[in-house]
């Protein structure tokens, strides 16, 4: 493959000057529209060698194979013929290679990336050069005579127009003005390209338009990408069932998700001290939080407690992430989570509404130490339970375990504790009271409460039930002092009709 290329590096036809065998074939593209992009440099420096040195060999890839290495040799003829010889080989000898010579009819050429397109005072295109039918497909003939705008995506028109007319005003002095604009391939697609419209007077007092087009299809490719992306992931933040906010690092909260506007109130969200002022009482462990993320660069989660109107308290989880790049940090991206209805389900018995076993042994054993020991418990279980739900059926147990639950809670004293141990097995806790009497009026009052029938569905049901009381003691665990409640309480039902028992404690 043989080619002759002018002291410009443009191609030019092959002066009869040069004897051809009959195995040369020669091509007169531009070798930079048949190389890989990234060989384009090693093309120009190769050929620059030899108009400075005599000759000049560059190692190169062709896009239709670019697996394969192949040679490209410029020989300066200039002298003798007018001409740069280019030689394409695919070894230090064509003979020799086993895959044979290389074939111009085998290499295909790249899109070029810059295009030349001349235009009248009108915006009708007059010529273009072969760069430009390689980029959009047209054939020139296809193109001269036409508006531009014939090929200009519709959308792009109110661009297009201001562009040239910006320029014909002189609106921005003499500067060259660009936009983008998509144009129409043979093909049917569009290519985005980079115009530039430049007025030239010629001496004949005419005036031409030369724009140049740059190939941004791989640019806007991109931005297409980032803002797909960038909605993708605003929709995202905005459909997740927690708070997300992001603190930059000079501590301006960059982005604040609807969820945790609606979690902490519709107020401006512009620093870390709006952010924590709007946590309520607990925003001084969270700044402090993120702050800490944000110095060392470690993770860190928290749960906090926020106080809303009237007087209520909500429970947060705060998950705390560290967010860097490869040379700065871009500071701390924070998730709140409002756990207050979770816990709240995790706590609670399902069928009555108390407070479960787990969760009742948590707060008696917070209760112990928050008054050294000074807590009673009363133990209630229901005798004969096991009758009604054999002769009324499940169901029915359920309505009555429902029913005694509710008159249990509503014969607590203010500040005490109900929980459901399981089954017709029911717990209050007294925090503050360490002496018998007190425990025992709570367990009378319980009694009392129980005392009338409860009713279903035709019929009415005695509902009895024995009570155990524990005093605890400052050594005293959570388990030893519902363990004595429990016995005092087995105790009273054998005592067949004595239902109160203290527990020796």
């Amino acid at each position: 493959m043989v080619g002759a290329v002018s002291p410009n590096g443009a191609p030019m036809e092959m002066p009869d000057s040069i004897p051809l065998g009959s195995g040369h074939q020669v091509d007169t593209r531009s070798f930079l529209e048949l190389v890989i992009p990234e060989d384009s440099r090693t093309v120009t420096d190769g050929f620059v060698a030899a108009l400075e040195r005599g000759i000049g060999v560059a190692k190169i890839h062709m896009s239709s194979d670019p697996e394969n290495a192949l040679f490209l040799h410029y020989l300066d003829l200039r002298e003798e013929h007018g001409i740069v010889l280019r030689v394409v080989t695919s070894g230090d000898g064509v003979e020799d290679d086993p895959r044979g010579p290389i074939r111009a009819a085998e290499l295909l050429p790249t899109r070029p990336r810059l295009g030349t397109m001349i235009k009248s005072e009108t915006a009708s295109i007059v010529s273009v050069d072969r760069a430009t039918t390689l980029m959009l497909g047209w054939a020139a003939s296809d193109l001269v005579g036409h508006s531009t705008l014939d090929f200009v995506h519709p959308d792009d028109h109110v661009r297009a127009i201001d562009n040239w007319m910006s320029r014909l005003s002189g609106e921005h002095g003499r500067s060259i003005q660009s936009a983008r604009l998509r144009y129409l391939c043979k093909d049917g697609s569009w290519l985005w390209m980079e115009t530039s419209n430049d007025f030239q007077l010629r001496d004949d007092g005419t005036t031409v338009v030369v724009a140049q087009l740059l190939d941004a299809s791989e640019e806007m490719a991109a931005v297409e990408a980032l803002r797909h992306n960038e909605l993708f992931l605003r929709r995202l933040t905005d459909t997740v069932p927690v708070g997300l906010f992001h603190v930059a690092g000079d501590n301006s909260v960059v982005f604040v998700n609807p969820v945790l506007r609606d979690l902490i109130g519709d107020v401006p969200i512009r620093s870390l001290s709006d952010l924590t002022t709007a946590m309520s009482s607990e925003g001084p462990p969270l700044e402090a939080a993120i702050a800490g993320v944000m110095m060392d660069g470690l993770d860190a989660d928290l749960e906090l407690t926020r106080s809303v109107d009237g007087g209520r308290t909500r429970s947060v989880r705060v998950t705390l992430r560290s967010v860097d790049s490869e040379d700065r940090g871009l500071g701390v991206l924070g998730c709140i989570v409002d756990v207050t209805d979770l816990r709240r389900m995790a706590d609670t018995d399902v069928l009555t509404g108390l407070r479960n076993r787990r969760a009742l042994m948590g707060d008696l054993e917070d209760e112990l130490i928050r008054h050294s020991g000074k807590v009673s418990v009363i133990f209630a279980d229901l005798d004969g339970f096991k009758l009604v739900n054999d002769q009324y059926g499940h169901q029915a147990g359920d309505q009555v375990l429902a029913a005694v639950a509710e008159r249990l809670r509503s014969a607590i004293r203010p500040g005490d504790l109900i929980g459901r141990l399981g089954g017709d097995e029911f717990i209050v806790v007294c925090p503050g009271v360490s002496a018998q009497e007190p425990a025992m009026a709570v367990a009378r009052r319980l009694q009392k409460a129980l005392e009338p029938e409860f009713s279903l569905p035709g019929v009415s049901v005695p509902i009895v039930a024995s009570f155990g009381i524990a005093c605890g003691t400052p050594q005293i665990t959570a388990d030893e002092l519902i363990s004595s409640s429990d016995s005092a309480m087995y105790e009273s039902k054998q005592a067949h009709g004595r239902h109160l028992r203290l527990a020796n404690t």
